[in-house]
């Protein structure tokens, strides 16, 4: 009995503090959807300004993975001091991946912060590759 009076005071305070945490998400800020390779494959097909951006080295780039078709390369190490290079699409929707999405998600915080418009691609090329999506492969020249 005691018992039950003391969880119907905690009762409140459990909710008070829960309800801001429910509302967190994996993204950081929660400023950029997180979409499926299908989901992007149609945002690519459907709209032909957004900017596909690939933050893997250059290795990953030209290796037997592939990389999206018209994929720009920047590093996801370089982005920051390279940023101005992509000034000229922040009003484009911009397809963010990496191989797998770590990296990915910390280019895109960074995007989002500087105002850029990032969707970024759950799972990267791994999960682009599994759904049997086109990649290009080698380096650009």
């Amino acid at each position: 009995m005691i018992f039950q009076q003391r969880f119907l005071y905690l009762l409140p305070l459990l909710i008070f503090f829960w309800i801001p945490v429910a509302g967190c998400s994996q993204e950081g800020s929660g400023s950029y959807p997180t979409i499926s390779p299908a989901e992007a494959a149609k945002m690519l097909e459907t709209d032909p300004s957004t900017v596909v951006l690939d933050v893997r080295t250059a290795e990953e780039f030209g290796s037997e993975t592939g990389h999206i078709s018209s994929a720009i390369l920047i590093p996801v190490g370089e982005l920051e001091g390279r940023i101005g290079e992509l000034d000229q699409f922040k009003s484009q929707p911009l397809l963010v991946y990496c191989r797998s999405g770590s990296r990915s998600r910390k280019a895109s915080n960074l995007l989002s912060e500087k105002g850029f418009k990032v969707t970024m691609l759950d799972g990267g090329i791994v999960a682009w590759n599994n759904a049997g999506l086109p990649v290009e492969k080698g380096a650009k020249e």
